[in-house]
């Protein structure tokens, strides 16, 4: 069942740009002012989740999954600098290196100083080198549409062509697109932000670098899953779950098989290993 949220909007200053935000804190919040360590009261593990849009993708993109996540996690989306409504940055902060220090940028801001981090697709790039570049802070990490290779567009589109005809065969009613979710303010800067893949095209030495729980979640239709599973050995604590009747953006096509799998693993204890 899904609990009831209500959103707050933030205009959080990074260094270079402003970043367009929205909170969801579901009815079980108990704090989110500063100084409480992890910016949700009392809790005994983190329960803020970070989430990273993917390619061209907006806050919006969540919004049929937020509400799967509540009641006991509080969201924070926020669009990449030069995205969404964030303002645009120098053209050389289009890194992915910049957006993971914009992350961990916002998560001060709001005290918190163990996050859980969830990335989508290209966004999903961004979490690895978050929680690559800044292992102390990222308690658990999910990569969904997980590649540290190209994407292959073209690939990707076949994929979900795929996805939905299966999809159709077994009954599953396709998810509402939601409103707004690849609108820009500045379609130009949109396309400059994601330039950054071109500067790493193999992510593979960030991988090494994660300590935490990991989990990547892809879908059977979608052509990443060749690099999730050549990524998956070389993560210390990784975990691959391969979602069924899904093409490339399982948060739009599967959002409530996705949350499904990605709740528990965000709410489990940070300890046990999670190979599988």
């Amino acid at each position: 069942m899904s609990g009831a949220a209500t959103t707050r909007t933030e205009r959080v200053p990074v260094e270079g740009a402003a970043l367009h935000v929205e909170i969801d804190v579901d009815g079980l919040d108990r704090g989110s002012g500063p100084g409480d360590g992890q910016g949700q009261g009392n809790h005994s593990r983190p329960t803020t989740l970070f989430t990273v849009n993917g390619a061209f993708c907006t806050v919006r993109v969540w919004d049929n999954v937020v509400g799967l996540l509540q009641p006991g996690l509080r969201v924070v989306r926020h669009d990449v600098r030069g995205t969404g409504r964030s303002s645009p940055g120098p053209a050389d902060d289009y890194r992915f290196e910049r957006y993971a220090d914009d992350l961990i940028a916002l998560a001060d801001h709001l005290s918190v100083d163990t996050m859980l981090v969830w990335g989508m697709a290209w966004g999903a790039r961004v979490a690895l080198v978050t929680a690559a570049r800044h292992p102390e802070r990222v308690a658990r990490l999910v990569l969904s549409d997980f590649a540290i290779d190209p994407a292959d567009p073209d690939a990707q589109r076949a994929g979900a062509r795929g996805a939905a005809a299966a999809r159709e065969a077994a009954g599953i009613t396709e998810a509402p697109k939601p409103e707004g979710w690849n609108h820009h303010d500045d379609p130009d800067e949109a396309t400059k932000a994601m330039a950054a893949t071109r500067l790493h095209p193999d992510l593979m030495p960030f991988v090494s670098q994660v300590r935490g729980p990991t989990l990547i979640a892809t879908g059977d239709h979608d052509p990443n899953l060749i690099s999730s599973r050549r990524a998956l050995p070389a993560f210390a604590n990784g975990r691959l779950v391969v979602v069924p009747h899904a093409g490339h953006g399982l948060v739009r096509q599967r959002p409530d098989t996705i949350a499904a799998i990605v709740k528990p693993f965000l709410l489990r204890s940070s300890s046990g290993v999670e190979h599988g």
